[in-house]
């Protein structure tokens, strides 16, 4: 008799007899190794701004693009392909490409006021991805001009900053990496600089001057297009924009000391504040300038106490301030318009060592025409700012006019502009501030403050 296996056994040897599947093969990425997702502009929530990527060949080779892809997953798409490299396309050493929907290379925005995943690879494997809860702890919308970025270039962590580094190293702000010469600015001067793609803004970059304080109404809603596509020409040129804000007058002065209730205005300082954020996170300048941070020669008549008095409210205005810009973690500095005088205390309430405590910069108006200073007193003065400044730095602020608001100004030539300049350069000043553009013909300082 013909025995029957036990069903344990059947399913053992049909199991045995059965054909295995043979599992697919995995795409191989090694061809792609050193590519990164190194930038990020996530801007399709705000009006007028372009979404970007960039991507960064970190390797030491040049690598084809063929068949990669860029994926994203969001609210409204699942792993969809945006971009597909071009048969042909390469990657050179060290070299960065950057896709936007400015030009299309991109198909669709990217919402950062959502969570997104950015994947870069082929449709079986990932060379790289951008998954923005996992990025950052507490993940936030990208700035209206800022970007995430991996810092230090192409390494493992992302910050998000308020400024962007499109198709350049990504790097924090840091003063070192730029000449300490600035120039003063005013919003109407804007269109100038920007004419014949930027003509003049390049010429400021090429003799040296890498800083502009630019005037708040630059930042006013009806100039903020305009002032936007500056600051994106001013950041591709490497020229650092400081918003220069006036934080005790508005038309006229404004004391923040209330000596009928023996207290600080409390609206005058959220108010600058605000504004300050404002600056910082809705354009994305390197600085804050403080204009107007003093009183207009009465403050001895402002000491309610000890607590309450010109001095303090000078100062607690940039201890504030400071720590705003300290809160962003991105180099971001402070500096401040001070009347040379060395009694600037009893008349003003600006005391340079206590500013000094939390302003990165001092910049003193030592304006020598206006004051009839030869070029001792013009050393002077600035060598006194020098040793009473705490931890600031002192940058020399002059004319490039001779003359003085009352009596009428002459536009100083590049040669005579580099003689005052090369007086104020052999003080203690650690840089250089000019007053105006527009007036005056700008000298050749790329020797200095480096």
């Amino acid at each position: 008799m013909r025995k029957f296996a036990p069903p344990i056994c059947m399913f053992l040897t049909l199991l045995a007899c059965t054909p295995k599947e043979t599992p697919a093969e995995k795409t191989d990425l090694t061809p792609y190794n050193g590519l990164v997702l190194n930038e990020i502009a996530a801007h399709d929530q705000t009006a007028d701004a372009e979404t970007w990527v960039e991507i960064l060949n970190t390797s030491s080779s040049e690598v084809a693009l063929k068949g990669l892809e860029l994926y994203i997953t969001d609210e409204y798409f699942h792993d969809q392909s945006i971009w597909k490299a071009a048969d042909g396309a390469k990657l050179g050493a060290g070299e960065r490409m950057v896709l936007s929907t400015a030009d299309e290379s991109l198909v669709t925005g990217i919402s950062s006021a959502a969570q997104f995943v950015l994947r870069l690879g082929v449709e079986e494997g990932a060379v790289d991805e951008f998954d923005r809860s996992k990025a950052f702890e507490n993940p936030a919308a990208a700035y209206p001009r800022g970007s995430y970025q991996r810092v230090p270039d192409g390494g493992d962590t992302w910050k998000n900053l308020t400024y962007n580094t499109l198709g350049k190293e990504n790097r924090v702000f840091s003063l070192n990496d730029y000449h300490r010469n600035a120039v003063w600015a005013w919003s109407s001067h804007v269109p100038d600089m920007m004419d014949n793609d930027a003509a003049n803004l390049k010429k400021m970059k090429e003799l040296g001057y890498d800083h502009i304080l630019l005037n708040f109404v630059a930042f006013e809603s009806a100039n903020a297009r305009r002032t936007t596509a500056f600051l994106e020409k001013c950041e591709e040129l490497g020229i650092n924009v400081h918003a220069w804000m006036q934080c005790f007058y508005k038309g006229g002065w404004i004391s923040p000391v209330d000596d009928e209730n023996k207290c600080y205005r409390e609206d005058l300082y959220a108010d600058i504040r605000e504004h300050a954020r404002t600056y910082i996170e809705n354009f994305g300048v390197k600085g804050l300038h403080l204009d107007y941070i003093r009183f207009g020669g009465t403050a001895s008549r402002h000491i309610v106490s000890a607590e309450v008095n010109a001095i303090g409210a000078v100062n607690r205005c940039c201890r504030e301030l400071r720590e705003i810009t300290d809160s962003y973690d991105e180099g971001l500095v402070i500096s401040a318009a001070l009347m040379p005088e060395k009694n600037s205390e009893q008349y003003y309430g600006q005391s340079p060592s206590g500013m000094g405590k939390y302003i990165h910069i001092l910049m003193p108006m030592a304006y020598r025409y206006s004051y009839g200073w030869g070029d001792a007193g013009c050393k002077d003065i600035v060598n006194w700012f020098a040793d009473n400044s705490a931890s600031a730095e002192v940058w020399a602020g002059i004319t490039t006019y001779t003359g003085n608001d009352d009596a009428g100004v002459k536009g100083m030539s590049a040669e005579a502009l580099r003689k005052d300049i090369d007086v104020f350069m052999d003080s203690r000043a650690k840089g250089l501030v000019l007053f105006r553009y527009g007036l005056g013909t700008f000298a050749d300082v790329t020797d200095i403050n480096q």
